[in-house]
C-alpha cells in the first residue's frame, strides 16, 4: 500500500449504530453492506480460549473535538471540566449468552480504560467518582467486589496497563503542563508500583497515550511531539522499556508533506509480531475514532507499505477533529483474524475480512473492551536505569550519517549544541500568540555544547528525563543541521543512535570502535555570556541598540528598516522588521514538516548572520553577542523568555479588546482598523480616501511577513511596523507620506501609467493636516491602551490570574499569593517551575508516593 493512501484510509467509512438501552444483541448492525454477514461469535469465543466475558466502559462523548482533550479543566475556566457528562458505567458482557452485568454505576461520575490483570481476576480502570474533579486509578474484582483506589492527588491518571512485574504503566497529568497549542492539560507516561510509588517515564512536553505491553516486554504507546514542526502532524507509535529506557520510534514520525494521521490504541496481536491500531485522520478525531489497521514492523518505522486496513470503509463526520460516533475505536485483538471493537453505542466483533457483528448495545457510547481471563505474562526486561543517578549518557556513532545530510562532508561537524524543549505551565490558544513569528510554539533552554570526534562520534552525559535535541555546529560554531524531534535518557541509561535522522533499519557505517567511547563521557559545556533561555527584548535588543540603530531608527531608517525596541501592536519594531525583511529563517509553524536539509533552516539559512560578522558596513559583534544572536535563531527565534507573556484572547482581534478584563490581555489586533478615539474615521478609511490611487487600503501597506497564510497567527497581510506605540509621531504611516520639509521621509510616489512608482508625491504637507492628526490620535490612543495593559517586558507587569493559579497548584507560588499586590519575577517563577520537573533520586521532590499503597 502506498503512502498516498493514508489519508483515504482515515477519511472513508460507513454508518452509525444506534441503541437506546443496555441490552444483548443477536446480530450485527454495523457490518459493511458489501461484506457477507456471518456469525462471528463462535470464532471470537474460540479465540478467547474458554473464557466468555468482556469488560467495557459506558459513557457519553466529551465536548471538545480534539482526541486528547477529555480530562482536566479549560485553562481560562477552572470549573469547565473536559470530561464527558451524564454518568458512566463499568460493565461486562458474556459473549455466549449476551448477558450484561454492571460492575460500577455512577450517574454523576465517569469511567474509562479498563485493563484486566494477567491473572484474570482483577480489573484496573480510571474512575472519577461523581462530585469529584479528577480521574484516578481504581482496582475491582472481575466479580464486581473489592473496589479500591490506587492513586490520588490533584491530577488525572488514565489509560493504565499492567506490566509483567506487577507494576502499572499509565498516562498522567502529574507532569504539570498544558498542551503547547491548546487550552487543556497534558498526560505523559508514569509507572506505579505495588507500594504506591509513582515515577515519571517520559520527558514529552505534550501527550503520551494508550500504553500497551508487547510480548517482548516493551511498552508500545502513542507519542505526540513537535520540536519546531507542525503540531498537528506527528502522532507516531513509540516503544520504551518498562523503566522508561530505550525510547524508540515504532511507526511514523517521518511522514512526508500532506500525509499525516494519528496512530493510537495499538495492541499486540496474539501469536504474531504484528499489532492492531486505530489510524484516525490527520490530527485525530474525538474518542480516537478511525480505521482499524494491522501493522507489521519488520520493515522498520519508515516503510509505508506495511499498514493494512481491515475495517470496512465508513464515512466519518470528523476529519482530524470532532466526530467520534461513526467509525471504530479501541480495538482488542483476540487472534490474528478476530477483534473486538467499539462503535458508537455498540460492542462489535470484526474479522480480518472486514465483516462485523454487533454483540452488545448500550444507552451511551461503549468504550475500551477487554477480555476477562488469564493471559500469559510478557517478558520481563531487566532494568537499564540507575534510580540514584540524575544523568544518563548519549552515544552518537556518526553525526554526518542520516537523511537530508547531502553536502555535509565527513568531519565538518565539530560540536553538538544541546537544547531542551520547555513545557508550558498553562496555555491560551491554538496558535503561537507572541511566542514566535508564526513559528515555534515553545521556549527552549540552551544547555551548551559537546565535542564531536574526528570519526563523527560523540559521547556525553545529559540530564535525565528532559526533552533534548541537538544542532550540529562546524569549526567556527556555525549551524550545519538542526534536529526537529526530541530524545531523552533515563537515570543511569546509556542510549545510542547511528546518526542524525538516520533510517532505523540501517547499521552504523563502521563496526570499528568509536573514538568517542574510548574515553569517559564528555560533560556539556555552557556557552559563556549567553543566557540559558533567551528573551528577545532583554538579550537581543541591546545588541541592535549598540550596533545597528544608528542607521536603522525612525529618525534614520536606512533601507526602510527600523531596529529599535519601540513597541508595535504585537512585538517591537526590530523583531517584526527582521522577519518582514526576510533576515531570519525559522520554522513554518503549522506548515512545518521537519527534517529540513542541512544548511536550509535556522541560523545557517538566515541572512542576518552575514550582517554581523563585519561584512555589513563593518558591523562585527563580539563572540558572546554573535552566539546570542545565533542561538536566539536556533532556539526558534522566540520573542519572550517567559510563558507569563501569554495572555487570553485569540489574535488578531479588531481593535483593543479585553476578552478577560481581569487579565488585561496583550494588545492583539489592528490599530489600522480601530476607530479614532474621538469617533472619527479609522486609519483604514483615511488611507482609502487619501491614498487609494496607489494603496487601495491600509492593510497591505509596508513590508509584511513572507510566510504562508494557513493557520494564521501573526497577520501576514498587515505591516505592524507602520505603527509605533512607543513614539506614535515616529510611526512610518505618518512619516512615509509626510513631506521631507516637515520632518517626513518623503517616500510616497505617484503611480505611473504602467503601475510603477513615478514622481515624488506629498500626501501630508505638514503635521497640521487634519488626517495626519486623526491617524496620530488613533495611534496615541493605542499607546495609552498598551501602557495600561502592559506586556511582560514592561515595568509593573502582572501575569494573568490563570498563570498564577496554575503556579500555585504546582506548588511554585505560595497558596496565598495575591497577583495584584505581591511582587513576582516571572522569569524566576518559570525557572522554578521547570526545575521542579527535573528528575530527583528516590526520596526527592519529583518521586511521589500514594497514601495507602
Amino acid at each position: 500500500m502506498q503512502l498516498g493512501k493514508w489519508t483515504r484510509w482515515a477519511t472513508t467509512a460507513l454508518a452509525i449504530l444506534g441503541a437506546a438501552v443496555l441490552q444483548g444483541a443477536e446480530s450485527g448492525g454495523g457490518a459493511d453492506a458489501a461484506a457477507p454477514s456471518a456469525d462471528l461469535v463462535p470464532q471470537a469465543l474460540a479465540a478467547m480460549g474458554g473464557v466468555e466475558e468482556v469488560v467495557f466502559a459506558v459513557r457519553g462523548m466529551y465536548g471538545d473535538g480534539h482526541y486528547y482533550a477529555n480530562f482536566g479543566h479549560w485553562s481560562l475556566d477552572p470549573d469547565r471540566m473536559m470530561y464527558a457528562q451524564g454518568g458512566a458505567k463499568l460493565c461486562k458482557v458474556n459473549l455466549r449468552t449476551r448477558a450484561v452485568c454492571v460492575l460500577v454505576d455512577d450517574p454523576q461520575g465517569s469511567v474509562r480504560d479498563p485493563c484486566v490483570h494477567h491473572d484474570g481476576g482483577k480489573i484496573v480502570f480510571s474512575y472519577r467518582p461523581g462530585g469529584t474533579r479528577y480521574f484516578h486509578l481504581y482496582e475491582i474484582g472481575a466479580d464486581g467486589a473489592g473496589l479500591r483506589q490506587l492513586t490520588d492527588g490533584p491530577f488525572d491518571d488514565i489509560e493504565p496497563a499492567h506490566l509483567p512485574d506487577g507494576d502499572i504503566v499509565f498516562a498522567s497529568s502529574r507532569c504539570k503542563r498544558f498542551v503547547a497549542c491548546w487550552y487543556t492539560p497534558v498526560a505523559t507516561l508514569h509507572r506505579l508500583d505495588p507500594r504506591g510509588n509513582i515515577r515519571c517515564l517520559s520527558a514529552n512536553i505534550v501527550h503520551d497515550n494508550t500504553p500497551a505491553v508487547l510480548p517482548d516486554g516493551r511498552i508500545l504507546y502513542t507519542r505526540w511531539e513537535y520540536v519546531d514542526r507542525a503540531p498537528q502532524k506527528f502522532h507516531g507509535l513509540w516503544t520504551m522499556n518498562p523503566d522508561g529506557a530505550n525510547q524508540a520510534i515504532f511507526f511514523g514520525n517521518t511522514q512526508p508533506p500532506g500525509e499525516w494521521l494519528l496512530a493510537i490504541d495499538a495492541k499486540p496481536i496474539p501469536g504474531t509480531d504484528r499489532i492492531v491500531a486505530i489510524f484516525s485522520p490527520r490530527h485525530g478525531n474525538r474518542e480516537h475514532e478511525g480505521n482499524v489497521m494491522i501493522l507489521d514492523a519488520k520493515a522498520g518505522p519508515d516503510d509505508p507499505a506495511y499498514p493494512r486496513q481491515i475495517s470496512p470503509p465508513i464515512q466519518m463526520k470528523g476529519n482530524g477533529g470532532g466526530g467520534g460516533m461513526d467509525a471504530f475505536r479501541d480495538p482488542y485483538p483476540l487472534s490474528p483474524d478476530c477483534f473486538l471493537v467499539a462503535q458508537n453505542k455498540s460492542l462489535v466483533i470484526l474479522d480480518g475480512a472486514g465483516r462485523t457483528q454487533e454483540v452488545c448495545q448500550a444507552e451511551m457510547m461503549i468504550h475500551e473492551p477487554y477480555v476477562i481471563g488469564r493471559r500469559q505474562r510478557e517478558r520481563a526486561i531487566p532494568p537499564r536505569t540507575v534510580p540514584s543517578a540524575t544523568t544518563g549518557r548519549l552515544v552518537v556513532a556518526d553525526v554526518h550519517h542520516g537523511r537530508n545530510m547531502e553536502g555535509v562532508e565527513s568531519g565538518r561537524i565539530k560540536r553538538l549544541l544541546v537544547l531542551e524543549q520547555l513545557p508550558k505551565p498553562v496555555n491560551f490558544s491554538g496558535v503561537q500568540q507572541t511566542i514566535s513569528m508564526n513559528g515555534t510554539f515553545t521556549l527552549k533552554r540552551i544547555l551548551g555544547t559537546v565535542p564531536v570526534e574526528d570519526d563523527g562520534s560523540a559521547y556525553f552525559e545529559a540530564p535525565a528525563v528532559r526533552s533534548l535535541y541537538f544542532v550540529g555546529l562546524d569549526e567556527q560554531g556555525r549551524t550545519v543541521k538542526r534536529m526537529q524531534s526530541f530524545c531523552s535518557v533515563m537515570p543511569g541509561e546509556t542510549l545510542s543512535c547511528v546518526g542524525c535522522h538516520e533510517r532505523r533499519v540501517e547499521p552504523p557505517r563502521s563496526a570499528a570502535m568509536l573514538q568517542a567511547t574510548m574515553h569517559a563521557p564528555r560533560q556539556i559545556e555552557p556557552i559563556a555570556g549567553v543566557p540559558d533561555v533567551i528573551d528577545y527584548p532583554r538579550d537581543v535588543q541591546p545588541i541592535w541598540d549598540k550596533h545597528c540603530v544608528e542607521c536603522h531608527s525612525p529618525d534614520r531608517p536606512d533601507g526602510r528598516v527600523v531596529l529599535t525596541g519601540d513597541y508595535n501592536d504585537w512585538f517591537t519594531q526590530s523583531y517584526f522588521g527582521l522577519f518582514a525583511s526576510s533576515q531570519v529563517s525559522d520554522s513554518e509553524g503549522y506548515e512545518e514538516d521537519g527534517n529540513r536539509p542541512a544548511g536550509r533552516f535556522g541560523a545557517a539559512a538566515s541572512p542576518l548572520m552575514d550582517k554581523i560578522d563585519g561584512r555589513h558596513y563593518g558591523v562585527k559583534l563580539s563572540e558572546p553577542e554573535r552566539w546570542t544572536v545565533q542561538l536566539w535563531i536556533d532556539t526558534g527565534a522566540t520573542y519572550p523568555g517567559t510563558y507569563a507573556a501569554l495572555r487570553p484572547g485569540t489574535p488578531p482581534s479588531s481593535g483593543h479588546t479585553r476578552p478577560d478584563p481581569g487579565d488585561y490581555p496583550v494588545t492583539y489586533g489592528s490599530v489600522v482598523t480601530s476607530s479614532s478615539p474621538d469617533g472619527g474615521e479609522s486609519i483604514d478609511a483615511i488611507v482609502k480616501r487619501r491614498c487609494a490611487t496607489c494603496h487601495n487600503e491600509a492593510l497591505p501597506m509596508g513590508p509584511r511577513l513572507p510566510k504562508k497564510q494557513r493557520y494564521l497567527n501573526v497577520p501576514i497581510h498587515y505591516c505592524l511596523n507602520l505603527y509605533n506605540l512607543t513614539h506614535p509621531a515616529k510611526s512610518m504611516i505618518l512619516r512615509a507620506p509626510l513631506a521631507q520639509t516637515a520632518g517626513g521621509y518623503g517616500w510616497c510616489r505617484e503611480k505611473s501609467a504602467d503601475g510603477s512608482p513615478g514622481q515624488p508625491a506629498t500626501v501630508f504637507a505638514n503635521t497640521e493636516d487634519r488626517d495626519y492628526r486623526a491617524i496620530l490620535r488613533t495611534i496615541e490612543s493605542a499607546k495609552t491602551e498598551l501602557m495600561t495593559i502592559k506586556r511582560f517586558d514592561m515595568p509593573d507587569f502582572r501575569p494573568t490570574r490563570h498563570y498564577v493559579r496554575e503556579m500555585i497548584r504546582y506548588g511554585i507560588l505560595p497558596a496565598g499569593f495575591d497577583r495584584t499586590k505581591d511582587p513576582i519575577d516571572v522569569y524566576q517563577t518559570d525557572q522554578a517551575y521547570w526545575r521542579s520537573l527535573w528528575y530527583q533520586p528516590p526520596g526527592g521532590a519529583v518521586q511521589e508516593r500514594v497514601a495507602g499503597r
